[in-house]
C-alpha cells in the first residue's frame, strides 16, 4: 500500500463566506456538511468532501487544483448558472465527453462535464 490512501476534502480560499456558500448550495445544488462561521464550510458531492475557507482580505490566487464536477446534463446546469450571472466558458465538445469552465464567486475556476455515450 502507498503512502497516500485517498483524498479527504479539496478547498478554496474565498473573500465572502455568506457568498460562496450561497453558490455551492444554491447554484450548485452541493449539500452542506459541515460550517464553522466564517471560517469553513464543508459540502459532499459524489463522496467527495469540497472545503472553503477565509475570508479572506483580498481575492485568492489563481492556480492550483481545479474541482472537475460530473453531470448528466449539462446544459441544465449551464441555464442554472446563466440564470444565477455566473461568468462561464461555452460548452465544449471532447469527443465522447461535453465540458464547461466556470467561475466560483471568488472566481475560482471549476469545470463541469457530462460523459457521452
Amino acid at each position: 500500500m502507498g503512502l497516500i490512501e485517498g483524498v479527504d476534502v479539496v478547498f478554496y480560499g474565498v473573500c465572502n463566506m455568506n457568498r460562496s456558500v450561497a453558490f455551492y448550495e444554491g447554484v450548485l445544488g452541493l449539500d452542506l456538511s459541515r460550517r464553522a462561521g466564517n471560517d469553513w464550510a464543508q459540502f459532499t458531492v459524489g463522496g467527495t468532501e469540497i472545503g472553503l475557507f477565509g475570508e479572506l482580505a483580498t481575492t485568492p490566487h489563481q492556480g492550483g487544483a481545479v474541482v472537475t464536477f460530473l453531470t448528466s446534463d449539462l446544459r441544465a446546469l449551464e441555464a442554472a448558472l446563466e440564470a444565477a450571472g455566473v461568468k462561464k466558458d461555452p460548452i465544449e465538445d471532447m469527443g465522447g465527453a461535453l465540458s464547461m469552465e466556470f467561475l466560483d464567486p471568488d472566481d475560482n475556476r471549476l469545470v463541469a462535464v457530462e460523459m457521452q455515450g
